[in-house]
């Protein structure tokens, strides 16, 4: 039976659809392998990287890593948040249904991501930091004996460890009745505050894209990081999803 009017609107309103997310075959069987992959990858590339910066007497370095590896996962969070709002259509080839969709659908109903289970939450983002980990593993393998290589592969892994705990951060921050603990994290500002991440989806919805803890937004909005980008790329002749719609609008009012 399908919903009557009423029922989409009170739905819309609450910030859930009703609907469950379903991935296709071959999206999903990467986002299942990368997310039993991930860990593995992890754990080897952080004890062989912190092993080597041991042995240079250089461990003191993990301790730059972690903020950097932090500020570093609200960025490219931020960016990755960004790129899928503001350009393409669920229509795009290979990234459409996957990844410009549900940031779109995401806007309609915030709160569909609560009911997301561990790998619809975390599987997009172990897709990208797989690869990423398997490379740095490689590099380590290839030249043991750098330090500052070992420095920046634990750099990476623990940016790509934060930016897949992100889209947990970003469930939590839409909970109605998160876990203590989480609350405790979310007022610390260690973790993405819901508040702070209601600007994102106030009208006209164009600022804070970060969504790791959000430290990057003020200095970013203060910047005009992402209007100065997406200037630079209207300058190359890439234009946003709204400027295309704004086009077309035009055009069809003048047939």
């Amino acid at each position: 039976m399908s919903a009557s009017v009423g029922d989409n609107n009170t739905q819309q309103s609450s910030g859930y659809s009703g609907l469950a997310e379903q991935s296709g075959p071959l999206h999903a069987f990467f986002e299942y392998s990368t997310v039993l992959v991930f860990p593995f990858l992890f754990i080897v590339n952080l004890h062989w990287a912190s092993t080597r910066l041991y042995e240079f007497e250089l461990f003191w370095l993990i301790a730059i890593a972690i903020p950097l590896g932090v500020i570093g996962s609200d960025f490219i969070t931020g960016l990755l948040h960004w790129v899928a709002d503001t350009y393409g259509s669920e229509d795009t080839p290979v990234l459409g249904q996957s990844f410009v969709k549900p940031f779109r659908l995401h806007h309609l109903y915030p709160r569909d991501i609560c009911t997301h289970k561990l790998v619809e939450t975390a599987g997009n983002s172990c897709i990208v930091a797989v690869p990423v980990l398997a490379v740095c593993l490689y590099l380590l393998w290839l030249l043991p004996e750098s330090p500052w290589l070992a420095f920046a592969v634990v750099w990476v892994t623990l940016m790509g460890a934060a930016t897949v705990a992100t889209n947990h951060f970003h469930k939590w921050a839409h909970q109605e009745s998160p876990s203590a603990f989480t609350r405790w994290l979310q007022r610390t500002h260690l973790i993405l505050e819901p508040s702070h991440h209601e600007v994102h989806h106030t009208d006209p919805f164009n600022m804070h894209y970060c969504i790791t803890n959000g430290w990057l937004n003020p200095v970013l909005n203060k910047l005009q990081f992402f209007r100065r980008l997406e200037a630079t790329l209207r300058f190359f002749g890439i234009e946003t999803a709204r400027a295309k719609d704004d086009r077309v609008a035009r055009m069809d009012g003048t047939d």
